[in-house]
């Protein structure tokens, strides 16, 4: 690897917050949809230490509600292993706040339950229950803790020296030398006897620490590089046997029918973004073939989702040399589902005629074109600003060349999905209709919960479990378009509702101030399409 690309890569941890799961830089997590006969929209702050508490906002349609209940659900223990639900607090019309405790590490879920004159429904969040910080003590509080720690021990070391010196004379009698022999005897086994429990905190306090930050979280990492073959540039991805530390990569499952989904942005411009699905060569490298998109610096965003719910995000940059010429690129071999798009730098405007060749970047509504003609919105007010912290419905509206709304297909299993990626690379996501957490760990959570037994998954044999996986993609790869998509829908046909209007809507909170860029892609008549729009949050 070369100084330049190693430099890179520093630079994107440095930007990359810990908790990589199913994000960069966005710890909360957002759900929107039904809760039986009520429409809820939840949001979820989990704690960045555990033990922690998660806060939990709940906004519900209607004023007919009697109570909202909140719990989490830990995946080893299932809801029988569930402490008892916690009431939700109404703090204004409509919404219900609330905090849980997290104690254990690992996937987990929140549990929302909803009761009122509509009867009772329930939601499932999936969230991750990790260690992603460690608290410094503040340095006056050290020196308080030290003054009053000295403060207790001469108070000992007193009590105990004249409880065997002063305290055996008799009423009136003076300290003689045999006294003074005692006291000092007395208080130097109260100062060893304080030494000894001093030490065996310290010790203790040492073991707990090591132990915490031998647990707490640590991203995957990854080598990526590129490789010709038969002309073709082949991007190959490989995770780091380093950063696994015993989560096996050969235990991650399908989610929307792709064992990894890898995003690919130009750095700096972020003119270029590619959404790639590469195959799994091996348990821990993953390659896939790269359309004929440009050469350059790209960020690498990575996700995939292990057997238990846990959603990772690994992160690396990669330096992609320019295509072969047109006359010798061979026929793209890559999976049916790629895209790519070109548009125009980030905040930088090009009108529709001063460049057909690529996607121009739209704005809050203003119609701006794709890439088979029809046109896309971004239901948003044009001077409103975005502001950091705050729960939006991400609104797009698709509109059809004869001016009526575009009828969209299912793609990859939803409705549409988009990437939201900062401009310094530090945060990223990919969000869906229901909400910034994968529908397979919804289902992968409720498994588990309907389960009558606790049957864990045969951990012993990776390559089993692997050859299982394979069998699923195998059989996926084999249905038409419209069986695979009815099989990736699973539970959320709901989903599909509005597919009519040609809207779809993306729950997230922007997590910091600054400049954004936001990809969303839908499927109308057999063709993916990728809109592109900047944002500026405050």
């Amino acid at each position: 690897m070369n100084i330049k690309s190693s430099l890179g890569k520093i630079i994107l941890v440095l930007l990359t917050p810990i908790f990589a799961l199913a994000h960069i830089g966005s710890a909360g997590v957002v759900h929107e949809g039904k809760a039986g006969n009520y429409q809820v929209q939840v949001y979820v702050e989990p704690p960045d230490v555990i033990p922690g508490t998660a806060k939990v906002s709940v906004m519900v349609d209607g004023n007919d509600i009697t109570s909202v209940k909140m719990s989490p659900i830990f995946y080893w223990t299932g809801d029988e292993g569930s402490p008892r639900s916690d009431e939700g607090i109404l703090t204004e019309i409509g919404k219900y706040e609330g905090k849980i405790w997290l104690m254990e590490s690992g996937a987990a879920s929140v549990k929302v339950t909803i009761e009122g004159a509509r009867g009772k429904g329930d939601v499932l969040i999936p969230i991750a229950a990790l260690s992603t910080a460690q608290r410094q003590l503040p340095s006056s509080l050290g020196w308080i803790l030290a003054g009053l720690a000295l403060l207790l021990i001469g108070i000992m070391t007193t009590i105990i020296g004249a409880s065997t010196g002063d305290s055996l004379l008799k009423v009136g009698q003076a300290a003689n030398e045999s006294t003074k022999k005692r006291r000092l005897i007395g208080s130097t086994i109260g100062a060893s006897f304080c030494g000894l429990i001093l030490f065996g905190g310290n010790m203790w306090w040492n073991s707990e620490s090591a132990n915490y930050q031998r647990f707490m979280y640590q991203p995957y990492t990854a080598t990526s590089k590129i490789s010709f073959a038969n002309g073709q540039r082949i991007l190959s991805f490989k995770i780091d046997t380093a950063s696994v530390k015993g989560r096996l990569t050969s235990f991650i499952i399908p989610d929307h029918g792709k064992l990894m989904h890898l995003f690919l942005v130009k750095e700096g411009s972020m003119d270029v973004f590619a959404h790639l699905h590469p195959s799994r060569k091996d348990s821990i490298t993953f390659e896939a073939p790269l359309p004929n998109m440009p050469g350059g610096k790209y960020l690498i965003y990575a996700d995939v989702l292990r057997f238990h719910s846990l959603q990772n995000t690994i992160t690396d940059t990669v330096e992609i040399p320019s295509p072969p010429k047109v006359n010798l690129m061979p026929t793209f071999s890559g999976d049916s589902d790629d895209t790519f798009v070109v548009t125009n730098a980030i905040n930088k405007q090009l009108s529709d005629q001063e460049n057909t060749t690529i996607t121009i970047c739209g704005t809050p509504g203003v119609k701006t074109k794709l890439q088979d003609g029809s046109s896309i919105v971004w239901n948003e007010k044009p001077n409103e600003q975005l502001q950091m912290g705050k729960v939006y419905d991400l609104k797009f509206s698709v509109v059809a060349p004869d001016g009526k709304p575009a009828e969209l297909q299912t793609y990859l299993g939803m409705m549409g999905h988009a990437a939201v990626i900062k401009d310094d690379g530090s945060v990223y996501i990919h969000l869906h209709p229901n909400g910034t957490f994968s529908t397979t760990a919804v289902q992968v959570m409720q498994n588990r919960i309907d389960a009558t037994i606790n049957v864990r998954p045969n951990l012993n044999n990776p390559k089993r479990f692997k050859d299982s996986v394979d069998n699923v993609l195998s059989k996926l790869q084999a249905m038409t378009e419209t069986e695979r998509d009815k099989f990736l829908m699973g539970n959320m046909k709901h989903e599909s509702n509005g597919h009519h209007s040609g809207e779809v809507a993306f729950p997230y909170v922007f997590p910091k101030a600054g400049n954004y860029r936001i990809w969303v892609q839908v499927k109308r008549e057999g063709k993916i399409l990728t809109g592109v729009f900047d944002a500026k949050v405050i």
